[in-house]
């Protein structure tokens, strides 16, 4: 009545699997390192073009990088040096006005205790009191630590751009890597793959420097017109986490909005406005003209490897989940193309 299947598991399936999984394991020990390189990719996949336009000057590949690393830390070096007089004035004002901040934040603390003791609802001021105090004692630690991490990303910075300037001194160089580590039969497969990747990230990153601009004026605008304080680096800070989709907007505007909470209710409610109507702009307009032609991904498929980034790789991780996620598509999308 019932019949036996037997499935027949050969040794070199067996080897085979446990060779992929102990591969899987091993790329997610050096995850960081891979990060390091991927960002790298990312920097060759911008300046190549510019470099290989130098060549074409019969300037050599290794000046021409040379030249297009002095210009771009020039180019950070001038904005900072314009901004930093500006910025300076804002925080030295902040600090001026430190105490009317913390004394708007135990007013609106006080109301709202005097509210929970209107409705018989226990706020325990002695544990939340003694939170702080064990939190501000963590401050020294916190410090040490954040210097300790300060020094590790200098020197993933400075490894990340040795690694940028020796696969761009190489003419094609991450081509001529991809191909160097593929089969035989499967090169030319991997060339017009690395191709097809490149522009993908070439145009992310275009698409990435619009958007962050874009925030950035049109916060820094708003900001100036509402009258919050500090339009500037809150601005900056705007475009700057706009490179996190979905989540960095949100994360911008909670010190704009506090700080517009402050000085009156009203303009907390135009700043949460001007950050719900910057968004809408972003998402109806900016986004599908530019990156959504450039990435071509699904928002869930976005949100799935923002999640994904953020597990593995933290901060770092969500930065690199979208263009990954855009390489990973086209090599996906081949995958679905072959089967069908």
């Amino acid at each position: 009545m019932f019949q036996k299947h037997t499935v027949d598991i050969s040794m070199g399936v067996v080897f085979r699997t446990a060779l992929f999984l102990v591969a899987v394991w091993f790329l997610y020990l050096i995850r960081e390192i891979l990060a390091l390189l991927f960002v790298a990719i990312l920097i060759v996949v911008a300046i190549d073009p510019i470099v290989d336009f130098l060549q074409r000057k019969k300037i050599p590949r290794s000046i021409g990088v040379l030249a297009v690393y002095i210009l771009l830390f020039s180019i950070v070096g001038l904005s900072i040096s314009l901004l930093i007089p500006a910025l300076t004035g804002q925080f030295t004002d902040f600090s001026q006005k430190a105490p009317f901040f913390l004394q708007k934040i135990e007013s609106v603390f006080e109301s709202v205790k005097s509210f929970f003791q209107l409705h018989n609802i226990s706020l325990n001021t002695a544990q939340l009191a003694e939170n702080m105090n064990s939190r501000l004692a963590t401050i020294p630690d916190a410090i040490f630590s954040e210097t300790v991490g300060l020094v590790r990303n200098i020197i993933s910075i400075v490894v990340v751009l040795v690694m940028a300037f020796y696969m761009t001194v190489k003419e094609n160089g991450i081509k001529k890597f991809i191909v160097s580590i593929t089969p035989e039969k499967h090169k030319d497969y991997a060339i017009s793959l690395t191709e097809r990747m490149q522009q993908k990230i070439g145009k992310w990153i275009q698409g990435q420097l619009i958007l962050m601009l874009t925030i950035f004026i049109l916060d820094f605008v708003g900001l100036y017109i509402i009258g919050i304080p500090y339009a500037l680096p809150l601005a900056i800070f705007a475009g700057i986490t706009e490179i996190v989709p979905y989540v960095g907007p949100i994360i911008s505007a909670i010190p704009s909005i506090i700080l517009g909470l402050l000085i009156s209710p009203l303009t907390g409610l135009a700043t949460l406005l001007l950050y719900f109507f910057a968004q809408q702009f972003e998402s109806h307009i900016i986004v599908p003209q530019v990156m959504k032609k450039a990435v071509g991904l699904n928002p869930i498929a976005v949100i799935l490897a923002l999640l994904v980034g953020v597990k593995l790789g933290g901060i770092l991780g969500a930065i690199l989940a979208i263009p990954l996620a855009t390489v990973i598509s086209v090599f996906v999308g081949d995958l679905m193309r072959n089967k069908s």
